[in-house]
């Protein structure tokens, strides 16, 4: 849920900024070249949207591969905290036992 929020908001947000300031950016300025688009305006806004899609795709990978290698660390050093904690009893225990 998380990650089509942020490929929501990143979408919106380099959309009206690449219409905002028309900079030739890969690869939103070769599409109105490809499909050949007469009109100045028209050619701004496709080639704003091809940049957000493709610009909102790239945050929102990195968010997605980010938040796993943190999930995978944290569920790894949970487990290696339980793993611990359940060795520390269990010597504690031996250790009664003896005495």
């Amino acid at each position: 849920m998380r990650g089509g929020a942020i490929l929501l908001a990143f979408f919106a947000l380099l959309t009206v900024t690449f219409f905002a300031v028309p900079v030739p950016l890969f690869p939103g300025n070769v599409v109105p070249v490809w499909f050949s688009l007469p009109s100045r305006d028209c050619a701004s806004l496709v080639s704003a949207v091809v940049n957000g899609v493709t610009y909102g795709l790239v945050v929102w990978l990195v968010f997605v591969v980010a938040t796993r290698k943190l999930a995978e660390s944290g569920v790894s050093d949970y487990k290696n905290k339980k793993d611990h904690n359940q060795r520390s009893n269990k010597d504690a225990r031996a250790q009664e036992v003896a005495d």
